[in-house]
């Protein structure tokens, strides 16, 4: 048995909410593979921003965060690249988000950025809504859980994962 990815641990927090693709193996159409690798990508990026310190992190810009920053940031990157290399450097240099800190983190980032770029490029600046609406019901989610989980560590940012 293979240890979960970060981002198929955060996913589990929303049973309700149908994956893109079989997690059993069943890969699905190129189009479903690529929109679960953009999404993935950007709960990687979600989770990748330094919400104490980046200017993101001010409260006058995490009012648009959801519906303005982090969704122009990301659409721009993908009409600007031509590789996800080039698009998570340029989107990740934009919102103030570092390689990520945790090793199985950076691990699937590295393995996620090795997908084809093209498909992947494309749902992000087609589908970009919808996948996003899907990345903020599993931050809440996460964000919920840690928030019952460790009450007593309320200092906490709720978008950042332990």
């Amino acid at each position: 048995m293979t240890t979960p990815t970060p981002t198929q641990v955060w996913r589990a927090t929303v049973p309700e909410l149908p994956p893109l693709v079989d997690e059993a193996g069943d890969t699905g159409s190129a189009t479903a593979r690529a929109a679960d690798t953009a999404e993935r990508l950007l709960l990687l990026l979600h989770y990748s921003i330094d919400w104490e310190s980046s200017w993101v992190a001010d409260p006058k810009h995490r009012k648009t965060y959801w519906d303005e920053l982090l969704p122009g940031r990301v659409r721009r990157a993908a009409y600007r690249a031509d590789t996800l290399d080039r698009w998570w450097s340029e989107v990740a240099g934009q919102l103030g988000a570092p390689a990520p800190r945790h090793r199985d983190r950076r691990l699937e980032l590295a393995t996620l950025l090795r997908e084809p770029a093209l498909p992947v490029i494309t749902v992000l600046r087609d589908s970009l809504p919808a996948l996003l609406l899907r990345v903020r019901i599993i931050a809440e989610a996460v964000a919920a859980q840690r928030g019952n989980n460790s009450a007593a560590t309320s200092s906490a940012d709720p978008n950042e994962p332990a």
